[in-house]
């Protein structure tokens, strides 16, 4: 990963990839083009579109730019953009095929792998050889992070394939809106490293919800893996977490609404006596 200005971004790419979640206020008259196998002709609003850069009018760029340019750093562009060499149609059919993917219990589901804050975890969740699938029509991409603009490319790209996720990296891919949801609680890591391991580690916190404390709630879920990522692992056997988490498995939401109301001074005096 190597940073680059927007305008190397800009100058260097020649598609935009973006989720149609993420642009439904756009101008309605810019020459999309979806992503959209027939077999999910009825999923299209949850797809990819792409735009062909050189295809915009002088107003139209314009409006992009100022649409995926990121005046703080705390902001994440609505979109990506990718360099390729083949048109925009034959790379939205090259890109089809991977809009699924199939979860380790055989069940397929929607690989948003064009919003950019989903594109982030799939790069540690994914094995490579799933990545270089994403990318086969691509030869770059510059994928914004943390209000920069960063260039991932493959200096040696391994054999494209696209296999079934082990349960490890299917529970990750599930998991992903709840990592999202705990990450932005917390202080924003340093780079990507710090992102992933965050992310890694959110994420056996919320598998530690679900099956160690057997907590069904999403609140209850991330709550506990806020708590855990801020104060490691003691505090959960002090006895009012414990009975707490005990109680959220009969009443669903009990452990997120009794932390909700807790003090600075509260939580020093339960990690002071774990």
């Amino acid at each position: 990963m190597q940073k680059q200005t927007f305008q190397e971004a800009w100058d260097t790419r020649t598609h935009l990839l973006a989720d149609s979640l993420l642009v439904q206020d756009w101008p309605k008259d810019l020459p999309w083009h979806a992503v959209a196998p027939d077999s999910l002709a009825n999923e299209k609003h949850l797809l990819p579109v792409i735009l062909q850069l050189d295809e915009l009018s002088d107003d139209h760029r314009e409006h992009v730019q100022t649409l995926i340019s990121m005046k703080h750093p705390s902001n994440t562009a609505p979109a990506m953009l990718v360099r390729s060499e083949r048109s925009t149609d034959a790379l939205a059919r090259a890109l089809a095929p991977h809009v699924t993917i199939t979860l380790s219990d055989e069940s397929p589901v929607l690989l948003r792998f064009a919003d950019p804050q989903v594109v982030a975890h799939l790069l540690w969740i994914l094995p490579l050889h799933a990545l270089a699938s994403i990318c086969e029509a691509t030869t770059e991409w510059s994928i914004p992070f943390q209000g920069e603009w960063h260039e991932m490319a493959f200096s040696r790209r391994p054999q494209a394939r696209w296999d079934a996720l082990d349960e490890p990296r299917s529970i990750a891919l599930y998991n992903v809106i709840l990592i999202n949801r705990v990450l932005a609680r917390l202080p924003a890591g340093d780079g990507w490293e710090a992102y992933w391991r965050d992310a890694r580690k959110i994420n056996e916190w919320l598998c530690a919800a679900q099956d160690r404390f057997e907590l069904t709630e999403v609140a209850d879920c991330v709550a506990l893996a806020e708590h855990g990522m801020r104060f490691g692992e003691g505090f959960v056997s002090h006895k009012t977490i414990a009975s707490w988490l005990n109680e959220a498995r009969d009443r669903p939401g009990t452990y997120a609404q009794k932390t909700t109301v807790m003090s600075t001074r509260d939580w020093n005096g339960v990690l002071a006596s774990a």
